[in-house]
Order: structure tokens, then C-alpha cells, then sequence
């Protein structure tokens, strides 16, 4: 048997050595359990996992919120800037790019004569405006006339925006980027956000063609860009006081929270005048040791040998009426702890009654236990308890049961230990007995 430390052996399950418990367990085992599920620091963990999740989903959600708020804005924009510019050069031109059948109809149609002249005019509007191409087409969506003249004189007859236009009359706006475009001064670029832009030319009530206009936006889609960055900027700094705000009074609940269970399971657990287990759990305790022991006797072939004391003092009552109950109960402090001094860390103590004490000394044979309990008797004994200036001479008497037989149960074996320390008392106390 290795020698007794002067370790403790049974210690407040929470992180404070004080004892702030009762007489008794106040809990099940299986409440006892529940109380790891209801971690405050597992949901303070979890607060700060979700808050991150929604951190990054509400600036999802409004970033690309606020992009199609901001892009929907600018087309607006350029399409109400091509309807403008657009109705303004038709006015201009309007004996230019349409001409009467002899039906006396308007119809969509560019001379030759006029095109040149047409062509410097279009250029000059439609620079202001970011307008790097025009496309005019005639009811039959021939395109009549183009700032691109590769194109003109081509039907476009798969466009099917361009027959929305025409058929409805309703202007047609997209936001599209273009690889390779090229500007009024044929200069080739890449890379352009454009807006494109279907708009009707109409003749009173009939729509006679159509007009297509290419609108730069991508200095504009640049300042999206930088005003979203900004924006989602500010809003994710606002995110993180917010919650850093409720962080901060969680931790402290938190920090609460976890004081209170440490006392609930010390509550639970532990005896609040001597700091050994209370007897509820004592006898959990004993009866898992047990059953520990003989699942490993049995898979590693080891003797199940545990050792049980019944520790009694003698003329407790006597200590009582002579000197008071705060004079008894600074006795059960005292003796409780060197008891448990004599004891080695695994071993198990509790308060088993008034003033009776319980130990499981697992895997540990009878003349072993035999001297642990002697050793207590005389650690007991030798040494008065000093109270309030008063030497209070103190003794035990102790009732032994050790067992070689594996999975016995610890019941029986309780009860032998305690015949054991009534055989003590009767054969005058101070001493170590056993049946």
C-alpha cells in the first residue's frame, strides 16, 4: 500500500476550495449531469459563434442590398439620360431620320446626302453624356443609321429586346459589361460597364423604330464600388459595438452563472460543517468505485479488493454537552481533516452520520486497511482539539470490512464495516474491530 499524502481526498467539484454546501445532496446524479448541458461559458461560446454568423450574413445581405439599390439607381439614371438625349436628337433630327412613303407615312430612313453631316452632329451629342454609341433603327429593325457604320444597314432580327420595344413601347434598360468596346473616336477599350438602352420612336400614336444608345457607367460603377466599401465599412464597425455591447454584460452573467453552479454542485456534493462528501454522494461514490474496480478486475485480471472503515467518535455526545455544539462541530472539522490527511488522494471519505465517518479505500486488502485504520485511531488520539482555548481530548473507534470477492455489494459490505464498529464501541472504544 503506498504511503498517505497530505492531500485532501475529497475537494469541492467546482474551482473554489470553500465549502458553501449542505448537509445533503440537493440534486440527482442526473440533474448533477444536466448541469454541463446548461454550460454558461458552452452558450457564451455559442453567442459569440452565432453573433460572428450573423455579423457576416447581415453584411451579406445589406452589401448586396445596398449594391442592387445603387445599381438599380444608376440605371435609372442613364436611362433617363438616353431617353432625354435620345428625344432631343430625334427632335433635331427629325427631318434627317425620317422621311414620308407616298402614303403619306412616317417612316425611319437616312439619305446618303445626309449622313455625313449627321454623323459629326451625333458625335457632338452624345460626347457630354458618356454616349460612346448610337444605333437608330426602322420598324423592320434594319439599322439605319450607327455611330459604328460596320453595322448599318444589318437587320437585327434576333434581338429580342429590340421587338419588346417596338412592339410595346416600353424603354428597356440592362447593365452589362463589355470586354472590348470601342469609343466615338474608334479608339478601342476594355473592360467598360455600359448601360444599354432601347427606347421607341414614335410617330403620333405608331412606333416607327427604335433607338439603342451605349451609356459609359463605369466611372460610376467604380464610385458604387467605393461608396459600398465604405458603407459596409461603417456598418460593420457599427455591428461589432453593438455586440461587443452585449458581449460584455453576457460574460459577466456568464461569469455568474458559473459561480452559482460551482456552489449548486458543491451544494450537491459536499458536507457544509466537515468539507467531506455528504452521504448521498458518498454512497454514489462508493457504489461507481466499486463497480469501476470490477470492470477492470475482470478485463485485466485484477483482484477487486476494496477496503471500507466505519469511523466513529466516541462520546460525541459527551463533547456536546460539556463544551456546546460550537465546540462539537469545531471537533468534526478537526477530526475530519486529519482523517482525511491519513488518507491518499483517491481514497473516498464522507460524512456518513451525525458524527460518523465513511471511507472506500479501493483496491486495498484487509491488513492493509487494518493499518490505515490504526494509524487514524493514533492520529486522532495524539493530539488534543484546541477550541476557544479549551483542550478537548478526542478518540475513534473504527469497524473494518475488507472483501475479496469481486462485485460484491457494497451494501453488505457497509453493513459489515459498521457491525465492525459497533464491536469496537463494546470492547471499550479507541480502538479497531472487524466481523
Amino acid at each position: 500500500m503506498a504511503e498517505p499524502d497530505s492531500t485532501d481526498t475529497a475537494l469541492p467539484i467546482g474551482r473554489g476550495g470553500d465549502v458553501a454546501g449542505g448537509a445533503d445532496s440537493l440534486f440527482t446524479e442526473a440533474e448533477l449531469g444536466s448541469f454541463d448541458k446548461r454550460n454558461p461559458r458552452y452558450l457564451l461560446n455559442l453567442f459569440s459563434v452565432l453573433s460572428v454568423l450573423s455579423v457576416v450574413a447581415i453584411l451579406l445581405f445589406a452589401g448586396y442590398g445596398m449594391y442592387r439599390v445603387f445599381s438599380d439607381e444608376m440605371i435609372s439614371a442613364a436611362e433617363h439620360d438616353a431617353v432625354a438625349v435620345a428625344q432631343a436628337i430625334f427632335g433635331q433630327e427629325q427631318k434627317v431620320l425620317s422621311v414620308r412613303d407616298p402614303g403619306g407615312d412616317e417612316r425611319i430612313r437616312v439619305t446618303r446626302e445626309a449622313f455625313a453631316g449627321l454623323d459629326e452632329r451625333m458625335r457632338k451629342y452624345l460626347h457630354p453624356f458618356n454616349m460612346y454609341k448610337i444605333k437608330v433603327f426602322s420598324s423592320d429593325k434594319t439599322i439605319v443609321y450607327s455611330t459604328d457604320r460596320s453595322v448599318i444597314g444589318k437587320v437585327d432580327s434576333d434581338n429580342v429586346r429590340l421587338d419588346r420595344v417596338l412592339q410595346s413601347g416600353a424603354v428597356d434598360s440592362q447593365l452589362q459589361s463589355k470586354d472590348k468596346v470601342a469609343d466615338l473616336a474608334g479608339e478601342e477599350r476594355f473592360d467598360v460597364d455600359v448601360v444599354e438602352t432601347y427606347l421607341p420612336i414614335r410617330a403620333g400614336d405608331a412606333i416607327i423604330g427604335g433607338i439603342e444608345v451605349y451609356i459609359d457607367v463605369s466611372r460610376a460603377r467604380k464610385r458604387i464600388a467605393t461608396v459600398l466599401a465604405s458603407s459596409v465599412s461603417i456598418l460593420l464597425l457599427v455591428l461589432v459595438v453593438v455586440f461587443a455591447g452585449l458581449y460584455v454584460p453576457m460574460r459577466r452573467g456568464m461569469l455568474w452563472l458559473e459561480q452559482a453552479q460551482d456552489e449548486l454542485r458543491v451544494l450537491a456534493t459536499i458536507d457544509n460543517l466537515t468539507g467531506v462528501f455528504n452521504r448521498r454522494y458518498l454512497l454514489d461514490r462508493i457504489h461507481e468505485e466499486s463497480a469501476r474496480m470490477s470492470r477492470e478486475a475482470a478485463a485485466r485480471s485484477l483482484p477487486h479488493v476494496p477496503g471500507l472503515l466505519m469511523v466513529d467518535i466516541d462520546h460525541f455526545k459527551r463533547v456536546n454537552d460539556q463544551h456546546g455544539h460550537p465546540v462539537g462541530d469545531a471537533v468534526l472539522r478537526e477530526v475530519s481533516s486529519r482523517l482525511k490527511r491519513a488518507l491518499r488522494p483517491y481514497d473516498v471519505i464522507g460524512r456518513y452520520g451525525g458524527e460518523e465517518f465513511l471511507v472506500m479505500l479501493p483496491r486495498t486488502a484487509f491488513e492493509n486497511a487494518k493499518k490505515v485504520a490504526e494509524r487514524m485511531c493514533v492520529a486522532i488520539r495524539a493530539t488534543p482539539v484546541l477550541v476557544d482555548g479549551k483542550s478537548v481530548t478526542v478518540t475513534v473507534s473504527i469497524g473494518i470490512a475488507g472483501s475479496d470477492r469481486s462485485g460484491e455489494d457494497m451494501s453488505d459490505a457497509i453493513r459489515r464495516a459498521d457491525r465492525g464498529l459497533y464491536k469496537a464501541k463494546n470492547a471499550g472504544r479507541d480502538q479497531v474491530a472487524w466481523t
